[in-house]
C-alpha cells in the first residue's frame, strides 16, 4: 500500500470513530461547512430553532408542558396493609414538587424540560448534591450542549460543554437525571423534529409562501407586452423604475404606460393552491407528531365540537397524552432520583385535570361520598378546604338499604326440636289453620297488591314516558354527562313526589335513576347515541311495572 493510500485509510477510520461518538460530526466534516439544519422535500432546513415559527409548533409544546407543569408532583409509600400515603418530609418532595433549584419553580422547570423533549427528544438535568448527601437542585442542561457516550461496561457518560465556565464537563450516569422520548436506541431519545422534517418543512414553506405573498400587496407577478425599447440599456431602465412604482408604500399609486404596453397577471392564485386547506393538514398532522388533539390549541378541524364531545375529548387528551408523558416522567425519576433501597416513588395527580370542571368534580364527590368511599373532609381536602370541626367529616357512609353479601348467602341454621314437644299445643296450632277466620292471609293480599299495581301503572307509565321524552332531547342535543345527571336527580324527586315514597323507597327510586344515567352515559362514550336510544326503549318498556310495583310496596 502506498503513502497516500495509507494516509487516506487512517484518515477515513479516525473520521468514523471520532465522528461517530454520540452521533457528533467530526470536525472536518462537511456538516460544519453546510447550512443549520436537515433540508426537507419543500426544501426548507428544519431544525428545533426553526420550527418554532410555526404556531402549531408553539401551541403543541406549550399545551404539553403546561399540561405537565399544573400536575402536582407527590411522593408516595406503599402501606403494610394495602393503599399508600404522601411523603412529605421526603429529601425530594420539595425537590420535584414544588423548587427543583434555586432559580426555577415546579411549573417553569417541568414546563421547560418537556419542551426539550418534544423538540429535541432528551431533557437533561445535573443532579447536584448537598453536604448531607441528598439532591439539593437539579440543575436543566440544554439538551444541543450534551453529548452521550456508551461506555464498555453499558454505563452512560455525558459531555456537557457548559456555557457559564466554557468548558466541557464530564458527568456520569448517576450524576444526571435524563428523560428520554421515542428512540431507537437506549442512551438517547429521537427528536420528533428531525423524525417529522418534511411535515414540518411543508408548514414553513406555506407559511413563507403566505408570507411574501401578502408582501407583494397579495397578488402575482406580471408580465409587460407590446414594449419597443431601442436599447437594454432603456429597458433595464424602465423595469426598475416599474418595480420601484409598485413596492412598498407606492402600491397602490398609478402607473404610466408607453403607447401599446399591456401588463397581465401571472402565476397562480393562493385560493387556486387551496394554501388554506393545505394548511390546516399542516396543522392537524404537527398536532399529530406532538400527540396534542387539535381543538386543544384551536384548531379547526372542519366538525363543530359540542359540549358533550369537548368533554369527551378532554378526557382523550388526559388518558392518551398526559398520563403517558406523566408515566414516562415518573419511571425516570424513580430510576435516577431515588436509591433502590428506598421504598418511595413519585406520582403526579392526574385528577388536578378536573379542577376547572365543577361539575364533574362535584358529581364524582357525590358518588364518592354516597358509595362510602370519600368521607366530607375528604372532599374538603379536594377541594383546598379546612376539615369540619369536631371529626364530624371524618365518617364514612352507605345506602341503607345495602347489606353484605355473606349474611345473605349463608345457610339458614335449622330450628332444634323442643326437647319436650306439647301435643295439645300442636293440635291447637292444626284447629288455628282450620279456622276461616285464622287462615293465611297472604293470597289475598297478593290479589289486593296486583289490583294497586293496576291503580299505580298508569302513574308509572306517565312518569317513564317524561323521562323518555326528555332522555330522548339530551341525546339529540349531545348534552354532558352533567346534564344527564342533573336530569335524573330532578326526576327522582319528581317520582318521589307523585307516589308520596318513604324514606327506603325513594333511596330505592334514586339508586334505579342513577343506574338508567350511568348506563347511558356508558353506553354514549362506547357505542354512540344508537346504542342509547336503544336502551332508552328498553326503560320505555320495562320501567313501567317496576315503578308501578315500588310504589305498591310497603302498602300491604
Amino acid at each position: 500500500m502506498s503513502l497516500v493510500s495509507s494516509m487516506v485509510s487512517g484518515f477515513q477510520g479516525l473520521r468514523a470513530d471520532v465522528g461517530g461518538i454520540g452521533g457528533a460530526p467530526a470536525p472536518w466534516d462537511d456538516y460544519w461547512y453546510s447550512a443549520v439544519g436537515s433540508p426537507s422535500v419543500a426544501g426548507m432546513r428544519i431544525t428545533p430553532d426553526t420550527v418554532k415559527r410555526l404556531s402549531t409548533v408553539i401551541a403543541c409544546v406549550s399545551a404539553k408542558g403546561r399540561a405537565l407543569g399544573v400536575l402536582p408532583c407527590l411522593i408516595y409509600v406503599d402501606l403494610p396493609g394495602g393503599g399508600k400515603k404522601v411523603v412529605r418530609n421526603h429529601p425530594n418532595f420539595k425537590l420535584l414538587h414544588t423548587r427543583p433549584n434555586s432559580m426555577q419553580t415546579g411549573f417553569e422547570y417541568y414546563q421547560m424540560m418537556q419542551g426539550h423533549i418534544e423538540l429535541r427528544g432528551n431533557a437533561y438535568s445535573e443532579i447536584l448534591t448537598s453536604s448531607r448527601g441528598e439532591i439539593g437542585e437539579l440543575i436543566p442542561m440544554h439538551p444541543d450542549r450534551v453529548r452521550v457516550e456508551v461506555l464498555s461496561d453499558g454505563a452512560l457518560r455525558y459531555q456537557y460543554s457548559d456555557p457559564l465556565t466554557g468548558t466541557t464537563r464530564t458527568l456520569l450516569q448517576d450524576e444526571v437525571h435524563h428523560v428520554r422520548d421515542f428512540s431507537d436506541e437506549r442512551q438517547v431519545g429521537q427528536s420528533r423534529i428531525s423524525m417529522g422534517m418534511d411535515v414540518y418543512g411543508v408548514a414553513l414553506a406555506q407559511q413563507d409562501y403566505r408570507g411574501k405573498y401578502l408582501k407583494n400587496d397579495a397578488s402575482a407577478g406580471v408580465i409587460i407586452t407590446g414594449t419597443n425599447f431601442a436599447t437594454k440599456q432603456d429597458e433595464d431602465a424602465y423595469l426598475k423604475a416599474f418595480e420601484a412604482g409598485n413596492t412598498g408604500e407606492k402600491r397602490h399609486r398609478a402607473k404610466l404606460l408607453p403607447p401599446g404596453v399591456d401588463i397581465k397577471s401571472l402565476g397562480i392564485k393562493p385560493i387556486d393552491m387551496q394554501l388554506l386547506d393545505a394548511s390546516k393538514a399542516s396543522a392537524v398532522e404537527i398536532c399529530t407528531m406532538h400527540n396534542i388533539l387539535p381543538h386543544l390549541i384551536g384548531v379547526d378541524t372542519g366538525k363543530a365540537a359540542t359540549y358533550a364531545s369537548v368533554e369527551q375529548f378532554n378526557l382523550m387528551h388526559a388518558q392518551q397524552s398526559v398520563l403517558p408523558m406523566a408515566v414516562m416522567w415518573e419511571q425516570a425519576q424513580r430510576r435516577d432520583l431515588f436509591s433502590d433501597d428506598d421504598p418511595c416513588y413519585s406520582k403526579f395527580a392526574l385528577a388536578s385535570l378536573l379542577r376547572g370542571d365543577t361539575a364533574t368534580r362535584m358529581a364524582g364527590y357525590a358518588v364518592g361520598v354516597e358509595h362510602g368511599w370519600l368521607s366530607d373532609d375528604d372532599v374538603r381536602e379536594l377541594e383546598d378546604m379546612n376539615p369540619i370541626a369536631g371529626g364530624i367529616g371524618k365518617q364514612y357512609f352507605v345506602p341503607l338499604n345495602w347489606r353484605n353479601l355473606d349474611p345473605a348467602l349463608a345457610p339458614v341454621s335449622a330450628v332444634p326440636d323442643s326437647p319436650d314437644p306439647n301435643p295439645d299445643q300442636e293440635t291447637e296450632e292444626q284447629d288455628d289453620q282450620d279456622d276461616p277466620e285464622n287462615a293465611d292471609p297472604e293470597p289475598e293480599r297478593n290479589a289486593m297488591r296486583s289490583q294497586l299495581q293496576l291503580f299505580a301503572h298508569d302513574s308509572a307509565a306517565r312518569c317513564v314516558r317524561r323521562e323518555v321524552s326528555a332522555v330522548h332531547k339530551l341525546i339529540e342535543r349531545e348534552a354532558a354527562f352533567s346534564e344527564f345527571a342533573a336530569f335524573y336527580a330532578e326526576h327522582c324527586r319528581f317520582i318521589c313526589g307523585v307516589f308520596h315514597f318513604n324514606a327506603l323507597n325513594s333511596i330505592k327510586a334514586k339508586q334505579a335513576c342513577d343506574i338508567r344515567c350511568s348506563e347511558l352515559a356508558s353506553r354514549l362514550n362506547e357505542e354512540g347515541a344508537a346504542a342509547a336510544t336503544a336502551y332508552l326503549e328498553h326503560v320505555a318498556v320495562t320501567e313501567p311495572a317496576k315503578l308501578a310495583a315500588l310504589a305498591v310496596e310497603g302498602v300491604l
